[in-house]
């Protein structure tokens, strides 16, 4: 274990985006569990921004164990006291695509600042470069082969690519995570997190009724075979999606998991559905056999295709995905041949590396140690 950066306990306030799904809560989280194995004196917050809460956030940070803060609604009259209260006494303040809270840090000057950027959406990262070149460091939480956008040229000085952040290393293998999880020896299982339908209902409808159709109809021939679907708040959602009121005892259902219980499942799967980043990332680490059905924003397609491209997993493009192509597809993976390993370390060897969360706690401990100093030079 390294050995702590000062003698001060650093504090450091992670800002995730709150907007969409729980990837970057999950992302935060991880980046926090890396700060806490490096220096366990480091104190963490979690501050969720009100405005653009979608409150299942707050229950997904609660089972990584951190309590959340949450940043009231501000206005003129409000808005120092808040902040203040709020990110007051940061040595680091950490945003996940959060960065149009930088002008805050003109209340808080003490404080260093790093963001997590996110493959554009749109044209975002070019016109976000006034808030980027302010930032003390930023971090690019992707693979090698999703490549690096151009719009992030001018700032390479304060890059850091990282690679994702994973929590893979400790993970057990299929056998003993399908143990652990008090899985059926002879069953096999597909796993999905519909997450509160991220990309919209349309969306996840689609997905989900695909899928459990495409079970329904395997089952015929594998009795064995079973859905198992995680991050559900509400049953209701299900059955919004065409899913019968009461579900056959080949689904099980559960809600929000901690981080370290969705990854026992990511292992235990013998199919994992992947719409966002972080599932196809923490899959392919794993080596599990994936379906990537990515959700409609360029991160998540962009990876979905490289590793289309070098035979890595399977792609099916939200408008191919019917019940036929989600059973050709699920067919295809538990009737592989001996193919199937080696594309599966292809996609290991493609996402792993570049030091992850690890690297990036490392980036924000220096940091904090270095932030002191660099005041007092400025005074």
């Amino acid at each position: 274990m390294t050995q702590p950066h000062s003698d001060k306990a650093p504090r450091i306030i992670m800002l995730p985006s709150v907007s969409g799904g729980i990837g970057h809560i999950s992302r935060a989280g991880a980046l926090a569990r890396a700060l806490q194995q490096i220096d366990p004196r480091v104190e963490i917050e979690f501050v969720l921004d009100c405005d653009r809460l979608r409150p299942f956030n707050i229950d997904a940070t609660m089972r990584m164990g951190f309590r959340p803060t949450l940043l009231p609604p501000r206005g003129r009259d409000n808005r120092d006291s808040i902040v203040r209260a709020c990110l007051g006494g940061a040595d680091v303040i950490v945003d996940d695509v959060a960065r149009y809270l930088l002008p805050y840090r003109q209340i808080v000057p003490e404080a260093a600042w790093i963001s997590v950027l996110m493959h554009p959406i749109g044209d975002e990262l070019f016109l976000d470069w006034p808030f980027m070149a302010q930032m003390d460091a930023l971090i690019w939480p992707y693979a090698d082969l999703v490549g690096l956008p151009a719009e992030l040229a001018p700032l390479q000085a304060k890059l850091h690519r990282t690679g994702p952040f994973l929590e893979t290393a400790a993970v057990p293998a299929k056998p003993a995570a399908r143990q652990e999880l008090g899985l059926a020896a002879g069953d096999e299982i597909v796993v999905y997190a519909p997450r509160g339908f991220p990309f919209g209902p349309e969306f996840g409808h689609r997905v989900l009724s695909s899928t459990f159709e495409a079970v329904s109809r395997l089952r015929a021939t594998r009795p064995n075979l079973k859905l198992h679907l995680l991050a559900v708040r509400d049953e209701g959602e299900l059955h919004a999606a065409g899913l019968p009121t009461t579900l056959p005892d080949w689904v099980a259902v559960e809600g929000v998991v901690t981080p370290a219980r969705s990854l026992l499942y990511a292992s235990a799967a013998d199919v994992l559905l992947a719409e966002g980043t972080s599932t196809m990332h923490e899959g392919a680490a794993l080596r599990t056999p994936l379906v990537l059905i990515p959700g409609p924003i360029q991160e998540a397609t962009v990876l979905a295709r490289r590793l289309a491209e070098h035979g890595a997993a399977t792609l099916l493009p939200i408008d191919q995905v019917s019940a036929d192509t989600m059973t050709g597809a699920f067919a295809a993976i538990l009737d592989a041949d001996e193919t199937l390993p080696g594309q599966l370390d292809r996609a290991h060897g493609l996402i792993t590396g570049g030091g992850g969360a690890q690297a990036a706690a490392h980036l924000v401990l220096d940091l904090a140690a270095r932030r002191p100093s660099q005041l007092q030079a400025a005074d």
